[in-house]
């Protein structure tokens, strides 16, 4: 179960041409059952592409795609694909989108890659081996303190409740930190291993939006849990599509600060 990270790097290098070369092309539809959920031809593109890749390098192993659905396996492992994180982004022209793939065992994930394809960037990681931005290792994340780091707090469309008290959240972690962001997408999570935010607070991740980024910044020292605080659980990933991940991943001096802000800021 060595060079995951490689060939997670190679996929996503690849992934992330087409996703540049396809911007502008094609149709995208929203999913009826989520007004939130759009889909593009390029995540079609995207999704085949990768799954493709996984299937010819290691056809024992599992799926879990998030247009195509489970792929079951006869090996410990599953990969994990986000074909496009912040397809509204993409939809619209802005280049706050990314792809996202994984590979999970029994005893969680073994490896993962987010990429940034309109800044032509990748950030890989292997369990125990660290991780890496465009190949060069990435440092520990910063022991900066909330009162002089960025938040970053993704938040889709919803009822007028939903989104009240989601303004909730956002009014208290701006308070808690020095202010708020909102790309919701993975670029938010990138700006976390890179040490420009202290943290990403998102109460409706699924497994696909959140497995990748354990791994890379659980590798640059990380705090990556629920909002209560417990560590997310990614076992039997195949039984987890539907469920929803309510997620903090943070630095380690600004996970707790994150914590308090949440409770301020009252039932959700």
């Amino acid at each position: 179960m060595t060079g995951f990270a490689e060939f997670i790097e190679t996929c996503l290098r690849e992934a992330s041409k087409v996703a540049v070369g396809m911007r502008g092309t094609g149709e995208a539809t929203v999913k009826p059952s989520d007004v939130n959920q759009i889909v593009t031809d390029t995540d079609l593109a995207v999704g085949a592409l990768l799954t493709g890749r996984i299937r010819e390098r290691y056809p024992r192993h599992a799926i879990l795609e998030e247009e195509s659905g489970a792929t079951p396996g006869d090996d410990e492992v599953t990969w994990i694909v986000d074909p496009l994180d912040g397809t509204s982004n993409y939809a619209a022209g802005s280049p706050l989108y990314g792809v996202m793939m994984a590979a999970v065992g029994a005893g969680g994930v073994l490896a993962g890659g987010l990429a940034l394809p309109a800044f032509d960037t990748v950030y890989a990681a292997e369990s125990g081996k660290g991780a890496t931005r465009d190949g060069r290792p990435l440092r520990p994340l910063p022991a900066t303190g909330p009162e002089k780091s960025l938040v970053a707090f993704g938040m889709d469309k919803g009822p007028p409740a939903m989104m009240a008290a989601e303004g909730r959240i956002a009014a208290a972690l701006g308070t808690a930190c020095l202010g708020v962001r909102m790309s919701n997408s993975v670029f938010d999570i990138c700006m976390v291993a890179d040490g420009a935010y202290g943290a990403f607070v998102h109460r409706g991740c699924r497994i696909w939006d959140v497995a990748a980024a354990l791994c890379v910044l659980g590798e640059c020292g990380g705090v990556c849990t629920d909002l209560d605080g417990r560590p997310l659980d990614l076992t039997d990933p195949l039984t987890k599509a539907d469920q929803v991940f309510e997620v903090c991943l943070a630095s380690a001096s600004v996970h707790p600060a994150v914590m308090t802000a949440l409770k301020a800021a009252g039932p959700a």
